[in-house]
């Protein structure tokens, strides 16, 4: 089970999420209905043994601790969940601090990352140690914590990138992002290309000159970026403004020898060879892909996996300066 895990229960014993199934969804259900009939939040604890284990997707048994919250019509929460929501829709980083103790009413504050300023009113807002809890959020990355009797939960925007190319390739790899969670912006130089009505699934279209590409988005450590132009010097020169950002993720589309002669200029511009090697080039995992719907789910799926901190990168495209001579690969002949 996740420890990310989460399960929303209607008063009407609607269901949306799920927290592993089974006889321990059906007794957290149960629970559930009598935190929201006493609105205050209660500690859930299971203990599995070995033979019902695996209904709880744990294959050594073990305990699961389910914390349970009640939402309901109250001006501190919907402040903490409009400011949640906030967050989501902007792609950026936030935490969530929710007290156990209810005694003198809700105790919830939201956060975005680096302000200092409660959001839920007077009687959020004057919760110190909700404040302190909210500090630990650089103590972890996406997981959870307990603080004594305050739970602290990171809250992260939909992942963001930056799709330079709104061609066949660019637009379905924007589709394919959209449909896996990603806060989708589709950049190119051309109007007619950069069109809102033809990319139905980004969320920002941009046309700019690729030659000044940084204004055109926001570049982080957070953001991740593909290439996808319609021609080797586009992507170089695109390549050179973005490369040396850290950014989470940078891949660019073509063949094996593209990749080579692309880090070649890139040396000869000046950028360091840290920033080459970070390219993932040919970009998306070696699947076989061939049509444009089929790389896109490759660039995506390296996506996801750099994502989930489990990257299965072949190296940066200066490493294909060794097989430039090879031949192109099932993946390669993207260009």
């Amino acid at each position: 089970m996740s420890a990310t895990a989460k399960l929303l229960v209607t008063a009407s014993g609607a269901r949306i999420g799920t927290v592993g199934g089974g006889c321990l969804e059906a007794e957290v259900i149960e629970r559930a209905m009598d935190v929201l009939e006493r609105r205050v939040p209660a500690l859930s604890t299971h203990s599995l043994n070995n033979e019902i284990a695996g209904d709880y997707g744990l294959t050594c048994g073990g305990t699961a601790e389910i914390f349970i919250e009640p939402v309901y019509p109250d001006p501190v929460l919907a402040a903490a969940w409009n400011e949640a929501t906030a967050i989501v829709a902007r792609a950026e980083r936030g935490v969530m601090v929710t007290a156990m103790n209810w005694e003198n009413g809700p105790r919830k504050i939201v956060l975005p990352v680096g302000q200092a300023i409660p959001v839920g009113g007077e009687s959020g807002g004057s919760d110190s140690d909700l404040l302190n809890a909210a500090g630990s959020l650089e103590t972890f990355a996406n997981e959870p914590l307990w603080l004594d009797d305050f739970l602290v939960e990171p809250i992260v925007g939909r992942p963001r990138v930056v799709i330079f190319g709104a061609g066949h390739v660019g637009a379905r790899v924007a589709e394919v992002a959209a449909l896996a969670g990603w806060h989708v912006t589709v950049v190119d130089d051309r109007s007619d290309f950069a069109d809102p009505r033809r990319l139905t699934s980004a969320d920002r279209v941009v046309t700019c000159e690729f030659h000044d590409v940084l204004g055109a988005a926001r570049f982080d450590a957070d953001t991740y970026v593909v290439i996808a132009t319609r021609g080797h010097q586009h992507d170089a020169v695109i390549a050179g403004q973005v490369a040396p950002l850290p950014l989470r993720y940078l891949g660019m589309l073509g063949s094996r020898r593209k990749a080579a002669l692309t880090a070649k200029q890139l040396r000869e511009w000046g950028v360091g060879d840290e920033a080459i090697d970070r390219i993932h080039g040919p970009v998306g995992l070696s699947i076989g892909a061939d049509t444009p719907e089929e790389i896109a789910v490759s660039i995506v799926a390296e996506m996801i996996a750099e994502r989930r901190s489990a990257s299965t990168r072949r190296g940066g495209i200066d490493g294909a300066l060794a097989t430039a001579n090879e031949g192109y690969g099932a993946d390669a002949v993207q260009s």
